[in-house]
């Protein structure tokens, strides 16, 4: 398994986890509790109480591990964001002037990119890291973004 989360406590043994056919756990979800784990190359194995054979690991290849977005929400750290929650926030200059919505985050290899847009007007990308986000909260993204960036 591939973790999105560095939080090691959440793969411990005894902990609940849910198998689900999409990353956002849509659908229906199946618990599975965890008997064993260990990190391995950037990796985590798992050995899961509903999983016994061959068979049923087969039939759960594919299948994406998450957990309530509360248990996620709890173990956010202060300054952590989930990117995906970014997306339809509205986007500010430090004094306030709108630059438009995140429409997406795009993640590349050095920072997530924050696009920026309003339908009808052109998209554009603002890394999302301390030199540009002066601030985050539940409503709006405040940043400085670089010289010349806003007549790309």
């Amino acid at each position: 398994m591939f973790p999105l989360s560095g939080h090691a406590p959440r793969f411990a043994v005894g902990e609940t986890l849910f198998l689900s056919s999409t990353p956002e756990g849509e659908g229906p979800l199946r618990p599975a509790r965890i008997e064993a784990s260990r990190p391995h190359r950037g990796r985590w194995l798992l050995k899961l109480d509903r999983i016994g054979d061959r068979t049923q690991a087969e039939q759960c290849a594919g299948a994406y591990v998450v957990i309530p977005y509360s248990a996620a929400e709890a173990a956010r750290e202060e300054g952590e964001f989930f990117l995906h929650a970014l997306v339809g926030r509205e986007v500010r200059t430090a004094d306030g002037r709108r630059l438009g919505r995140v429409v997406d985050v795009v993640e590349a290899r050095g920072a997530p990119l924050l696009e920026i847009g309003d339908p009808g007007h052109a998209r554009r990308l603002l890394p999302f890291v301390r030199a540009f986000v002066r601030e985050v909260t539940e409503e709006a993204i405040s940043v400085t973004p670089p010289a010349g960036w806003e007549d790309i």
